[in-house]
C-alpha cells in the first residue's frame, strides 16, 4: 500500500509513469500462453449468443439482448471506460479475429513448431497500409445507425459479417491485417487510445537497437511475436498496439513495461502522421454531433430521415428514400468535406499569424490531434443517457434475452425508471469541459512544437477559436 501511494503521488505530481508489470501476479498472468484464450473465449460465447438472439429473438430492439447489450452496455463500457483507461484493451479480448488467428497458428493456446502459418500468408497491399478502409467502413455503418441500434437482425448481420470477413482475410493475409487495416471499430479505438492513461512501451530503446534477433517481432519458443506489425523498440503511440502481450512473452530481457500515465501524451508525438488519421478525427467529431442531433435532439424529422425504410407523410421529399439520401449527404458531407475544410482554413490562418515555415498541410494534419479529447468526451457525453435512461432494458433482457416472456433472474418486470435524468445535461456539460480543457492543453503544446516561441500564442489563437466553437456547438446540442 505504501508503494502504491508513492506511485500515485509521483504520477499526479511529477507526471511520471507507473509500471503495472512490476506487480508480479499481473506479469505472470499476461505472459502465460493461455492468457488471451482465457479472456477471449468467454467473450466469444457472449458474442455468438448475442448474434443468435438477433436472429431468433424479438424484433423489438429494447426487448432483445442483442441491442441492449451491444448498443447500450458494450458501447458505454467501450467509449467511457475501456478506451480512456485501458487504451486498446478491448482488442485484447475481442473475439472477431480469433477463428482466423487459431487457423493461422494451427493452435488455440500452445505455441506450435510449424514454420509456416496456415493460409497464403500474403503481405497486406502497400496502398492500403493506412486506416482509410476503416474510415470508410465506420462511415458506412454510421449511415445505417438507426437500423443498427434498433433492429436486432441488422446488428446480428453486421457482427456475423465481421466474423466472416476477419476469418477470410486472415487466411489470405498474414497476422492481424484485418484488425490493423480493416476493422471499423479498431479505427476509432486506435485514435482515442492515444488519449488513454495506459501504454505499452520498452524500458530501454538502446537495448532494442543492439539486440538483432528481434523476438518481439519474429516470435520465440513461447511467443508468436507482434501480430499487429508493430516494433516495440520504436513504438511511441497506442494507435496500433492491440495489447496482446506477445512482445512481453517474447522479450528475453524483460525490457517491456505497461505504464499508467497521464492522459493524452501520444497526441503530442503524432507530428508528421498521415491524412488518414486526421480524417478519422473529423469523422468522429462530426458523427458525434450528428448522433446527438438524430438520437437525442428534438428534431423528429431528422431521425425519420436517418431511417431508410421510413416514409413520412410530410416534407418536401416524395419518399423516405429521398429523405435518407439527404441524411447521407449530411453525414458524409460533414465528415469528409465541411468540417475538414473549416479546419483547413483554421490551419491556414494559424500559418499566416505565426509566419511558420511549416506548410498548411503539415499544420492541418498535426493540429488535428488537438481535437481528439473533445471528440472522445463528446462521445462519452452522448453515451451517458444511454445508460442512465435505458438501464432497466438491460436488466429486463438479462432475464428474457429473446423477448419470449422468460424471467430467468427475476429482472424481467423491472419498470422503466431513468436514473436522475435531470442531472444528465450537467454531467454532459462537465464532460465537455474536460474535453475542452485537454484539447486546449494539447493544442497549445502542439503550437509550441510548430511555431517560434514568440508567436506561439498568436499561432494557436485560430485553433483556440475552432475548439471553442466546436465545444459550444456540442453544448448547444446537449443542453438545447
Amino acid at each position: 500500500m505504501k508503494n502504491l501511494n508513492r506511485w500515485v503521488k509521483s504520477l499526479i505530481l511529477h507526471n511520471e509513469y507507473i509500471d503495472i508489470l512490476r506487480v508480479k501476479w499481473v506479469k505472470r498472468v499476461v505472459i502465460h500462453r493461455a492468457f488471451q484464450w482465457a479472456v477471449i473465449v468467454p467473450n466469444l460465447f457472449v458474442f455468438w449468443f448475442l448474434i443468435t438472439a438477433g436472429f431468433v429473438g424479438s424484433p423489438v430492439g429494447n426487448m432483445n439482448i442483442s441491442i441492449t447489450f451491444v448498443w447500450m452496455l458494450w458501447w458505454f463500457a467501450l467509449i467511457a471506460i475501456l478506451v480512456p483507461f485501458l487504451a486498446r484493451g478491448w482488442c485484447t479480448i475481442c473475439p472477431l479475429p480469433i477463428f482466423g488467428e487459431w487457423l493461422q497458428r494451427k493452435s488455440m493456446i500452445k505455441k506450435t513448431n510449424y514454420q509456416k502459418p496456415l493460409g497464403l500468408n500474403l503481405n497486406w497491399p502497400g496502398r492500403f497500409r493506412n486506416i482509410w478502409l476503416q474510415n470508410i467502413g465506420f462511415l458506412s455503418l454510421a449511415s445505417f445507425s438507426v437500423l443498427l441500434v434498433s433492429r436486432p437482425i441488422v446488428t446480428s448481420l453486421v457482427l456475423g459479417g465481421l466474423f466472416i470477413i476477419s476469418t477470410v482475410l486472415m487466411l489470405f493475409y498474414s497476422k492481424r491485417a484485418f484488425c490493423r487495416y480493416v476493422c471499423p471499430v479498431g479505427g476509432f479505438i486506435g485514435l482515442f487510445s492515444m488519449f488513454s492513461s495506459i501504454e505499452l512501451r520498452v524500458k530501454d530503446r538502446q537495448l532494442c537497437k543492439k539486440h538483432i534477433t528481434k523476438e518481439c517481432i519474429r516470435g520465440s519458443d513461447i511467443s508468436y511475436g507482434c501480430p499487429w506489425f508493430e516494433y516495440p523498440g520504436n513504438m511511441d503511440r497506442n494507435a496500433y498496439c492491440g495489447l496482446c502481450f506477445e512482445c512481453v512473452k517474447a522479450c528475453p530481457f524483460d525490457n517491456i513495461r505497461l505504464n499508467a500515465r497521464g492522459f493524452g501524451r501520444d497526441l503530442l508525438v503524432s507530428k508528421g502522421k498521415g491524412l488518414d488519421e486526421a480524417w478519422k478525427v473529423f469523422i468522429m467529431l462530426s458523427l458525434a454531433g450528428v448522433y446527438v442531433a438524430v438520437m437525442q435532439g428534438p428534431w423528429g424529422w431528422l431521425r425519420d430521415w436517418a431511417n431508410v425504410f421510413y416514409s413520412p407523410p410530410y416534407g418536401f421529399a416524395l419518399t423516405g428514400l429521398n429523405n435518407y439520401i439527404f441524411y447521407l449527404a449530411i453525414v458524409w458531407g460533414l465528415s469528409l468535406a465541411i468540417v475538414p475544410a473549416l479546419f483547413y482554413v483554421t490551419a491556414a490562418i494559424s500559418k499566416y499569424f505565426s509566419e511558420s515555415k511549416h506548410s498548411v498541410k503539415d499544420i492541418f494534419t498535426g493540429f488535428s490531434y488537438e481535437l481528439v479529447p473533445l471528440a472522445l468526451m463528446a462521445w462519452i457525453a452522448f453515451s451517458i443517457p444511454i445508460i442512465q435512461v435505458n438501464w432497466s432494458y438491460i436488466l429486463n433482457t438479462i432475464s428474457d434475452p429473446f423477448g419470449w416472456g422468460w424471467n430467468l433472474l427475476g429482472t424481467k418486470n423491472i419498470s422503466w425508471n431513468p436514473i436522475f435524468p435531470g442531472l444528465i445535461p450537467y454531467e454532459q456539460l462537465i464532460i465537455l469541459l474536460i474535453g475542452l480543457y485537454y484539447s486546449i492543453k494539447t493544442g497549445y503544446k502542439l503550437a509550441a512544437q510548430y511555431f517560434d516561441r514568440n508567436v506561439v500564442l498568436r499561432g494557436f489563437l485560430p485553433q483556440l477559436v475552432f475548439i471553442v466553437i466546436a465545444s459550444s456547438t456540442f453544448a448547444w446540442l446537449f443542453l438545447g
